[in-house]
């Protein structure tokens, strides 16, 4: 699948679903996923939040900058491909209006060595270019900046349920681009599994270092924020995690 495929995809699935107004299995801080039994304030990442500069990838409606905001961070930015999310985000924050792009997370905004974090919570998976990605976050960051990401666990994408058993359905090591179904409409997107091997080294590709990398016990339930998913399903987390997080460091 081409990379503007990809990008075209998956704008046109986020506007349709956004406009909808209808639920969907959704992640923000202070979670990092699914299912998890420890959120950022038992897990606590962000060590220097006050008066920090926030770049969020992907931001959504803004839910995860707003819990960052109210934690003490100075300024939120946000990226999202979809305008929908971007119109509901600047009237979230009307202060911060002009902070916030119509853009795919792969396209360069031309903000350099400015941000103490770069966030990525529950979409890295959409992008068309993992690398093209950290080497922007790179950019993004200042010297001693952090780039924060969780994802859904490589492993959980392979698992599924048959006549109640758990079963390894594809191949960890497939990376390729997939379309998925989201929300009651089934909206389609196109997402694609990374394994941890491609995530980390990724980064090393781009000056960047692994710091933290966690793989959390989760909550044996069958509902995301109370939304059912076919997708997201307590019998596969009494297995695997549903989530991986990681933090990385700008290499000196």
């Amino acid at each position: 699948m081409k990379k503007e495929e990809i990008i075209n995809i998956n704008k046109i699935g986020w506007n349709k679903l956004i406009k909808s107004k209808k639920q969907f299995a959704n992640t923000s801080l202070p979670d990092y996923g699914p299912f998890l039994k420890k959120n950022e304030n038992q897990i606590n990442l962000f060590k220097n939040i006050k008066n920090a500069k926030v770049l969020d990838l992907g931001c959504g409606s803004g839910k995860s900058l707003e819990y960052l905001y109210r934690s003490g961070a100075k300024e939120i930015w946000g990226i999202d491909i979809s305008e929908e999310q971007i119109l509901n985000v600047r009237k979230k924050f009307p202060k911060f209006s002009d902070n916030f792009y119509i853009s795919p997370m792969e396209i360069y905004i031309g903000i350099e060595n400015y941000f103490d974090y770069v966030i990525s919570i529950f979409s890295i998976g959409y992008v068309s270019d993992l690398s093209k990605t950290f080497e922007n976050a790179y950019k993004y960051l200042n010297s001693s900046g952090e780039f924060i990401i969780s994802w859904t666990h490589p492993f959980y994408f392979c698992l599924d349920i048959k006549d109640n058993d758990v079963i390894l359905k594809k191949s960890y090591f497939k990376e390729e681009q997939e379309i998925i179904t989201k929300g009651p409409d089934k909206v389609e997107l196109t997402q694609k599994n990374v394994m941890i091997s491609t995530m980390i080294n990724t980064a090393l590709k781009n000056n960047f270092y692994l710091d933290t990398i966690l793989e959390e016990e989760t909550i044996l339930k069958d509902d995301v924020n109370g939304y059912k998913s076919n997708f997201w399903k307590k019998e596969k987390t009494q297995n695997c995690p549903s989530t991986i997080i990681f933090k990385f460091k700008k290499l000196r």
